[in-house]
């Protein structure tokens, strides 16, 4: 299941009408007020930046492992991931503290992840590397300019997920 898909579900599930205890008419309640309580519509769920940033971490882990492991196809799908992800912030969270989220990572799109995906079609591993600490280096960049520089990604010592397998299948 792609990971479009799966947050697709997840807000769904979450959007779904939900009865509070604020929305149900209190036993014995007149019609009127049960009226009133139907009124209450649910808000609709729009995951937030730290939702966003999560995602693209780990789809950052399972980037490097595939790469390392020279499965470009798999390499490529998740860069495409990281890339379908940040485009999703751009439109749902163009600012973030009065900044311009949405031009600093067209940015990091235009630049970090377009050399990774160079590197990625001509299978070179070592030119994948250096793009990678550099688009790495670009995710520090912006939680330094956003003030969150206490958050500081970096190459992955194992893979997020062990149940995921990155060598390339024959």
């Amino acid at each position: 299941m792609s990971r479009s898909i799966l947050i697709s579900l997840v807000i769904a599930a979450i959007s779904m009408p939900l009865v509070t205890r604020a929305q149900q008419p209190a036993p014995g309640a007149t019609k009127e007020t049960a009226s009133d309580a139907a009124k209450n519509v649910p808000k609709t769920y729009v995951p937030g930046l730290e939702q966003f940033m999560n995602v693209i971490l780990m789809e950052h882990n399972k980037l490097w492992f595939a790469a390392k492991a020279r499965n470009w196809r798999l390499a490529e799908y998740q860069l495409g991931e990281i890339k379908e992800v940040m485009g999703d912030v751009q439109d749902l969270v163009p600012t973030f503290k009065n900044l311009p989220l949405a031009d600093m990572l067209d940015a990091v799109i235009t630049k970090e992840i377009a050399a990774l995906e160079k590197a990625i079609e001509s299978k070179d591993y070592k030119t994948f590397v250096s793009g990678y600490d550099k688009l790495t280096q670009a995710c520090n960049t912006c939680h330094q300019g956003t003030g969150n520089e206490f958050i500081v990604v970096q190459r992955p010592t194992r893979p997020a997920f062990t149940n995921q397998v990155y060598d390339k299948r024959r």
